[in-house]
């Protein structure tokens, strides 16, 4: 269990930055920056965000295989983000267009550049709906089960859901051990959304109407 704990972690953290590092950058470029072919890419975001996922097993597997990344963490860490971008990208998207555009007018009047604008305006009040997209991206990299179970066979690089899963050997199912474990198993991601509830539920609201 600690073993299978220690990479849910691990896959947890990684995979939830890169989707936040990435739809904050992208959708923002999306947005704010006049680009031919930005309204093209939000509907492929839209349409990606709507494709099952189940679509893609097969070609990430044959990736990560050429990778010689197959039956490792590294592997969910990269496949993880392929799901979750399109979900963050279109929230963010929507949080963005909330802001007014006059704050970004006023400090390229002062001689900053969209990097600086994005960095020192933008991103400080975009808190919430980045923290909202942490919230979905590391709930849905902790207990996603059927990736894993295809992507990772050893033991010793299992998830929670696939370790907990191969606790049944079988006809038998140890009860005890795995109720204990599952209530482990849910304890931290529960200790987060008490923690940051009120920041998530803004930072979806914002995306979501005025988006």
């Amino acid at each position: 269990f600690p073993t299978w704990f220690w990479n849910t972690v691990q896959v947890a953290v990684v995979s939830t930055f890169i989707s936040v590092f990435v739809a904050a950058f992208g959708a923002y470029a999306m947005v704010r920056l006049q680009w031919r072919g930005a309204g093209f890419v939000q509907t492929a975001i839209l349409f990606a965000y709507l494709m099952p996922t189940v679509l893609l097993f097969i070609p990430l597997y044959q990736i990560f295989t050429n990778l010689k990344l197959i039956n490792t963490i590294y592997a969910l860490m990269l496949a993880y983000p392929t799901f979750g971008l399109p979900f963050a990208c279109w929230l963010l998207m929507g949080y963005y267009r909330s802001i007014p555009k006059d704050l970004e007018d006023a400090a390229a009047v002062d001689g900053a550049n969209h990097f600086q604008c994005f960095i020192r305006i933008v991103l400080p009040l975009t808190l919430p709906a980045l923290l909202a997209v942490a919230l979905f991206a590391i709930t849905s990299s902790w207990n996603e089960f059927l990736l894993a179970f295809v992507l990772v066979s050893p033991d010793s690089e299992r998830t929670l859901p696939v370790g907990l899963g191969n606790m049944v050997i079988g006809d038998i199912f140890p009860f005890g051990q795995m109720f204990a474990a599952s209530i482990m198993t849910a304890i931290p991601v529960a200790i987060i959304y008490m923690v940051a509830q009120k920041y998530m539920v803004a930072g979806l609201t914002a995306g979501s109407v005025k988006g």
